[in-house]
């Protein structure tokens, strides 16, 4: 294959499909209403100052919502959060007045945060920048905290897995 030649959409998808990664869910709440996604375009970007990014599909209702609250929550899913993952990753679902029946709680931004998650990080958004079909919100840290007696939900080759 010569460089810059164009590379089959199905073969990118499951070369990454063999990168292992942790599940999260992605949260805004605005105007009375929240909702959530499931995130696995997720990264720590700096510790001085403290960021994180998480890409964004267009035309999904957080690409709206997070820039009008100017904030966001990521719950980092524990193993066993599968239920979670599977439905925030339906697409087609609106904004309620709640988080679709899951448990949530509140941090300092009022996005709300998964219930049981192995770790959150409540976030001011700091900025939005294209990136192709999605959008990458760069969130500061303003809140975080973790649970050292759980283990993270991870997706590795289409599936969920544990710590063996």
């Amino acid at each position: 294959m010569s460089a810059g030649a164009a590379v089959d959409a199905e073969a990118f998808k499951n070369a990454l499909a063999s990168w292992a990664t942790g599940v999260t869910v992605l949260t805004a709440a605005h105007e009375g209403l929240v909702y959530g996604i499931t995130a696995s375009s997720f990264s720590t970007l700096s510790i001085d100052p403290l960021l994180v990014l998480v890409c964004i599909q267009r035309g999904n209702h957080l690409e709206r919502m997070v820039p009008a609250s100017g904030a966001f929550a990521v719950s980092l899913l524990a193993h066993g959060q599968e239920a979670a993952s599977n439905h925030f990753a339906v697409s087609g679902r609106d904004p309620a007045t709640e988080l679709d029946g899951f448990e949530t709680f509140t941090d300092r931004t009022g996005s709300p945060i998964l219930s049981g998650a192995i770790a959150h990080l409540d976030c001011e958004l700091e900025s939005l920048l294209p990136g192709g079909d999605h959008v990458i919100a760069v969130g500061r840290v303003v809140g975080a905290a973790s649970d050292a007696g759980k283990v993270p939900l991870l997706y590795f080759r289409r599936g969920y897995h544990g710590l063996d």
